[in-house]
């Protein structure tokens, strides 16, 4: 019994059929399936049922499974420690994130722990805050890099970031040159919604509710690329990260000018960036170096986003 015959095994089981397995793996069919027969004529038995629709374990192949799970969880930590022992950092490091954080901060992080550490593996899952939290409480992810998380008691959760997020709007807008506007000013504007599923655009929609706001909507979406093109194209307003509008609101290095105004209303609206991890998390060296580079960004930043336009050439170079 061989460590990729069992590598085999496993991606059969947990892919529910030999076609979908072979993706996963990258060998032929008829190459998985002589695999799958060695492995059972070693045993002297059958491991799945194969059925019309896909296979399922037998008795026999939930006990293999079981085990050749734990045994190579076993494996890896094996390798680790070993490479750990030599000075390297190595392997994986699954990181779940929102768009907007893995847009405009995630890849300067993963730059600079490229350029550090290359033998790290990042691996990123882009979703909801709620659905990275689901990941992360699941074992899908080790860390989550999110905003605005529900409590959990069974979970760290530590704020890296602070930040505003700004009513913006384009060029061809009649706010464009004000610095700020009244509430009222807003009632019936066509505005351009970040969708409720997203903890900011949750957060967005509660304050305008606060503030007795009624806006008319032109459109809706959880990605915030699209909802800035919308708003330089003139079709509304939008409430935005201040990542996120950093370059257009100080007109960037594409000669253009500015592309978008932040317009002062009312009280101020911010989210923090939290990482969040179990408390029991077995910190590996390569998830040790991903949080101390979180930790020199935050630095930089001073941990709050409102300097973010002022050192974006600074942030641009960490």
């Amino acid at each position: 019994m061989e460590l990729h015959q069992l590598r085999c095994f496993l991606a059969v089981a947990e892919e529910g059929g030999f076609n979908r397995a072979t993706s996963i793996l990258h060998i032929t069919q008829p190459a998985l399936s002589y695999q799958i027969k060695q492995l059972e004529d070693e045993l002297g038995t059958r491991l799945f049922h194969r059925r019309p629709g896909g296979v399922c374990l037998t008795e026999a192949g939930r006990v293999l499974a079981h085990g050749s799970q734990e045994l190579m969880e076993n494996v890896k930590k094996l390798y680790r420690s070993v490479q750990e022992l030599s000075g390297g950092v190595v392997g994986e490091i699954r990181i779940g994130t929102v768009n907007s954080v893995g847009i405009y901060i995630l890849p300067k992080i993963l730059r600079r722990l490229r350029e550090r550490y290359p033998m790290a593996r990042p691996t990123v899952l882009y979703r909801h805050s709620d659905e990275i939290m689901d990941a992360l409480l699941s074992d899908q992810v080790d860390v989550a890099l999110i905003a605005n998380p529900r409590p959990d008691r069974r979970l760290a959760q530590e704020t890296i970031i602070e930040e505003k997020v700004s009513l913006v709007c384009g060029p061809s807008h009649p706010f464009f040159n004000r610095r700020a506007i009244r509430p009222s000013e807003l009632q019936g504007m066509p505005y351009i919604y970040l969708s409720p599923e997203s903890p900011t655009g949750k957060l967005i929609r509660e304050h305008l509710a606060l503030l007795g706001i009624s806006v008319d909507t032109v459109g809706s979406t959880d990605n915030v690329e699209t909802v800035k093109r919308m708003v330089e194209a003139g079709l509304g307003v939008a409430y935005l990260p201040d990542m996120v509008t950093a370059e257009e609101v100080s007109g960037g290095n594409n000669g253009q000018g500015r592309m978008l105004a932040r317009i002062d209303m009312g009280p101020t609206v911010s989210r923090k960036i939290v990482l969040v991890h179990w408390k029991n998390l077995e910190m590996t060296r390569a998830i040790t170096v991903f949080i101390e580079e979180l930790h020199q960004f935050a630095q930089l930043t001073g941990r709050s986003m409102d300097r973010y336009s002022d050192s974006l050439s600074a942030i641009t170079a960490y």
